[in-house]
């Protein structure tokens, strides 16, 4: 008796890098909390704190002395699913996520060069849902976290202009959790139990999950000034592709309290108990053992470009565009290295590049405290077809606002909020297993989603 229905085992694995709980697909953007308040528009016209290691490589050169930057975002997502047919919400059950940033820089006196080291997490998601979820089958519990060090070092090549960057190693570290539905398991050769009378959704196991993968990439980035009141800059973060080789997947079986009729097709007495049956399939050498697990997640390469002004009086100004090239993420080669290795396959994504639309403003108040705004549009890459459990994404509208207040001549505390509002978005709960299945076939309800980010970080200058 086969009961490891592969395909929807190892999509959680695959589909981990296909969502994201904060920003287009699974892009993370709380890295820094002066960033963060001006609405990630700091491209051209930087925040004077080491953060701009990730934002703009090259810009780190304007930065005198030593100067640390650490902080931490803490991340509140709510959302849930209304089924088409009962109606029914369905709440999220997303954890609290906290992604932190640590910076050190070091600039020359002369103002022509800096050194640098920066840890950050461009990549992260953390979703979950409650046990009564129908789509909990897909997808139980999820989190990713991918954490980036880069260092790097910047260059005055000309009087007004700046380069920089350096190598990138990534880390990253997946874990999830999905229910196992009885009635979608094989009983006998061609027959299901679900054939036998066993309700849909009846859950009998669940999967966990766990795997780690290294790569490798690099961060570059220009910065220069037009005249007195103008700034452009540019920056772009390459693709690193995560194979997660070694992946541990486990089972726990869970009681279904059902018994066999009367005849059954499987030969065995009137009220035998069913758990009993399906115990020896957790069985060492069996499908649901533990076993091994690869597979490949390519953390698409990021482009931004931005213009900032600061002809206003204590006042800058910035808008940025971002490009994300979530294409790279169409297919999902599956391998398992156990009893399961016949269900190797490939799972089809289909996501699109995605871009944003960034503004951020700055104003220094007499007392030295800054005041920060920010808005950005953002395009999700999910297509119609791709709008899942793990996270439903859609296009959204972050809202931002911050200040920064000097403690001392050497320490500045920044402080953001963001917003993210959605408009909503249908979605599904059951796996897409043909190019051919549209959003037609596929979603049968209405997504929710919106979070609220308060960031805080500390800068010190020596």
């Amino acid at each position: 008796m086969d009961v490891l229905r592969a395909p929807t085992l190892v999509m959680l694995l695959a589909c981990s890098a296909a969502c994201g709980a904060r920003a287009q697909g699974f892009q993370l953007n709380e890295i820094g909390s002066c960033a963060v308040a001006r609405g990630q528009a700091v491209t051209a016209s930087p925040c004077k704190d080491p953060s701009v290691i990730y934002w703009n490589p090259a810009a780190t050169a304007s930065l005198e002395g030593w100067s640390i930057y650490a902080g931490a975002a803490a991340v509140i997502v709510s959302g849930g699913f209304t089924a088409d047919t009962s109606r029914h919400l369905f709440d999220a059950n997303v954890p609290v996520s906290v992604p932190p940033h640590l910076f050190v820089n070091y600039g020359s006196t002369d103002d022509r060069w800096a050194a640098g080291l920066g840890v950050y997490v461009p990549y992260g998601l953390s979703y979950g849902w409650h046990s009564d979820f129908p789509g909990r089958f897909e997808t139980l519990e999820a989190s990713l976290t991918s954490v980036y060090f880069q260092p790097n070092f910047a260059y005055r090549i000309a009087p007004n202009w700046q380069v920089g960057g350096g190598p990138v190693f990534g880390y990253s570290h997946v874990q999830l959790r999905q229910s196992l539905d009885l009635a979608q398991q094989q009983a006998a050769p061609g027959l299901t139990f679900g054939q036998l009378g066993v309700a849909a959704q009846t859950e009998f196991a669940r999967a966990k999950l766990s795997g780690s993968a290294t790569a490798f990439g690099f961060n570059l980035g220009v910065h220069g000034t037009l005249g007195a009141d103008w700034e452009i800059g540019a920056r772009y973060l390459s693709q690193l592709d995560f194979h997660y080789d070694n992946a541990d997947a486990t089972f726990s079986q869970v009681p279904t309290n059902l018994v066999l009729s009367a005849g059954n097709p499987l030969g065995l007495p009137p009220g035998t108990p069913v758990d009993a049956v399906l115990g020896a399939e957790f069985a060492p050498g069996q499908p649901l053992s533990a076993q091994k697990v690869s597979t490949r997640i390519k953390h698409p390469a990021q482009f931004q470009l931005g213009v900032g002004y600061s002809g206003l009086v204590n006042t800058r100004l910035e808008g940025d565009f971002e490009w994300t090239q979530f294409s790279a993420f169409d297919q999902l080669p599956i391998d398992f290295n156990g009893p399961a290795s016949v269900q190797n396959h490939t799972l089809l994504e289909d996501y699109e590049n995605s871009w944003s639309i960034r503004v951020g403003a700055e104003h220094a108040f007499p007392v030295g405290i800054k005041g920060r705004l920010g808005f950005t549009y953002v395009k999700s890459p999910a297509p119609d077809e791709t709008v899942t459990p793990l996270l439903p994404d859609m296009n959204r509208r972050n809202y931002t606002a911050g200040i920064g207040v000097p403690l001392s001549p050497r320490y500045t505390l920044d402080a953001a909020y963001l917003h993210v509002d959605t408009s909503g978005r249908r979605g599904r709960i059951v796996e897409r297993t043909r190019p051919d299945q549209t959003a037609l076939d596929l979603n049968s309800g209405f997504y929710t989603l919106d979070a609220n980010v308060v960031s805080l970080s500390i800068r010190a200058n020596f």
